[in-house]
């Protein structure tokens, strides 16, 4: 295949920017049914069959597995980007590593649910998916991130490219948070395994797409040529030379992990909140709760700033606010007597919240990308797969937080042998949907859940997110330094060098 490499400044060519932000729909869907479900699935079906003691060690060597692998990970993500660095194709710099992830990451995601030892022998085969599936994603998920700020250098372009790419990328998450839970319940192991085909074949699809059709940017040669005598431990380094880099990454890591431990906790409160047969309906609702919520902060974050022309940081300040007092809302609705009744007041709370959430995660994304041009500025040199390796860094890392969290949080309240024991059902009564719900609805719900473990989970489910985006806040307003006009100075600065050298 011939490079589709082209030179083009400022704007982006449309059909580049609508393939490039829809494949986000289904590449995102993909990665989130396995980030959000996997772990679910196993809790919950395939490690049926067992003791409470062999269930929990069982949980338990797989909890420490992904905690583990997803640090390997994370430190595997700077290595990806070195190599994306320095090897060119005649395809162009990011479009093979897209295709290559995209086809190995597909097939190892069906792998991981259809393949199903039962026992430790099914320990053994998840971690050698599971570390599969990271692998191969990392291949697919830096290059393609590393293809946003390479389209263009003006912020406004770029950061009109991140917002039509988050709308998609949110389609594609409330279209997997929403629909999977309502039809698991009860036939856990067929609903998600199916999904699995579904969801993979999409995520293939639209990459081969991207692939074949999409443009790159022509880069700078001089910068080009920097970027390809990078050493790897660069990428390393880069962190530490670049200031803002290295605090836009702190900040990252701990939102990361605080919007990470709501959804890792997800079905598990939903099912001990509302019931094993009515949980996932629930967690619907609240998925569109979420889906709205986050459209709207999309919607409103470019109002903000380019109507009522409001800086990065106000914006950043009000939204982070915003959702710290929401989360207090959040952990109070625990002491509510009835759930179903005050459902409507959590999903308040949920809304402000997701609102800020959006926008600071927004926010932060168009920050990074700053430090990029920052980088030129103060080095002479982009680092662009080097900086978004760090970014993947980031989330795997919180990541590994989250399952921590969560598994901390599930022993402490003593769920975990409610689970065991819907598991059990589960693959006692495979197949037999309404006696499954019948026996798990004995165990689960407000009413079969005593308060303390219920207050326990909660604490976990929205106390420790709430005191991380605090963190975050303050790092952000205490480090974080470029500003609108310091970005357009630095962009003019680098664009005059330019100028005198091509002179």
């Amino acid at each position: 295949m011939r490079s589709r490499s082209h030179t083009f400044e400022g704007e982006v060519p449309k059909l580049t920017k609508w393939l490039y932000t829809s494949s986000g729909m289904f590449r995102d869907a993909c990665y989130q049914f396995v980030s959000m479900f996997l772990l679910t699935f196993v809790q919950f079906c395939a490690l049926g069959g067992v003791s409470f003691d062999e269930y929990l060690a069982m949980f338990g060597a797989i909890s420490v597995i992904v905690i583990i692998l997803r640090i390997w990970d994370g430190v595997n993500d700077p290595v990806m980007g070195f190599i994306i660095e320095k090897c060119h194709f005649k395809m162009g710099k990011y479009r093979p590593w897209i295709l290559i992830g995209a086809i190995a990451n597909s097939i190892v995601t069906i792998c991981m649910f259809w393949i199903l030892p039962t026992g430790w022998a099914y320990v053994a085969c998840f971690a050698v998916f599971y570390f599969l599936w990271d692998f191969t994603y990392t291949m697919n998920d830096i290059a393609f991130w590393s293809v946003l700020p390479s389209l263009s250098q003006k912020e406004q372009v770029r950061a009109n490219l991140t917002t039509t790419l988050s709308i998609f990328v949110s389609i594609g998450t409330f279209a997997v948070g929403g629909i999977v839970p309502m039809l698991a319940g009860g036939n856990q192991q067929g609903t998600y395994q199916w999904t699995s085909i579904i969801t993979s074949v999409l995520f293939l699809l639209s990459q081969v797409i991207l692939v074949i059709f999409m443009k790159e940017r022509k880069v700078d040669e001089e910068t080009a040529k920097k970027d390809a005598d990078m050493k790897l431990k660069d990428i390393f380094t880069v962190i530490g030379k670049n200031d803002q880099l290295r605090w836009s990454i702190i900040a990252i890591i701990l939102y990361y992990t605080g919007s990470g431990v709501l959804v890792a906790g997800g079905l598990n409160y939903f099912y001990f909140s509302f019931g094993y047969a009515e949980g996932g309906n629930y967690q619907f609702i609240f998925t569109i709760v979420f889906a709205v919520a986050t459209f709207l902060g999309q919607f409103l974050y470019p109002v903000l700033k380019n109507k009522i022309k409001w800086s990065n940081m106000k914006i950043f300040t009000i939204s982070s606010l915003t959702t710290i007092i929401s989360y207090v809302g959040l952990f109070a609705f625990v002491f509510f007597p009835d759930y179903v009744k005050f459902f409507p007041v959590m999903c308040f709370f949920a809304f402000t919240a997701f609102i800020g959430q959006t926008i600071i995660s927004l926010i932060l994304y168009i920050m990074i990308q700053d430090t990029i041009d920052y980088n030129e500025y103060k080095f002479g040199e982009r680092r662009e797969s080097a900086t978004f390796a760090l970014r993947a860094f980031s989330a795997k890392i919180a990541g590994s937080i989250q399952q921590g969290v969560l598994y901390l949080f599930l022993v402490g309240s003593s769920l975990l042998v409610v689970s065991n024991q819907i598991a059990n059902w589960e693959r006692e009564f495979a197949g037999l949907k309404d006696v499954i719900l019948q026996h798990a609805s004995t165990i689960t719900g407000a009413e079969n859940i005593e308060l303390w473990q219920r207050v326990v989970f909660q604490v976990g489910f929205t106390v420790v997110p709430m005191v991380l985006f605090l963190l975050t806040f303050i790092i952000i307003k205490a480090k974080y330094k470029i500003t609108e006009e310091s970005h357009r100075k630095m962009l003019e600065e680098i664009e005059a060098r330019k100028n005198i050298v091509t002179e």
